[in-house]
């Protein structure tokens, strides 16, 4: 159930504002992943949750192209 909110809450966003925050979970997955290296961080699990995250965010962009290339051969 957690998920489907999440998705909502992606999917009611403009795709600019999916692309901001790409950028701002690159950035803070790569920090988190430069602190894991050196043994800094306690919950590992974070960043996987953020690599779910950037992966959804993507899955959703990726769909809302591929509805627009349809609308565009109809």
């Amino acid at each position: 159930m957690k998920i489907t909110l999440e998705l909502e809450e992606l999917r009611a966003k403009n795709s600019k504002d999916l692309y901001q925050e790409m950028g701002q979970l690159e950035n803070k997955t790569s920090q988190l992943q430069f602190k894991a290296a050196f043994k800094k961080i306690k919950n590992f699990r974070e960043i996987r949750l953020l690599k779910k995250r950037r992966a959804r965010i993507w899955t959703i962009l990726a769909e809302r192209a591929m509805t627009k290339v349809n609308n565009d051969k109809k």
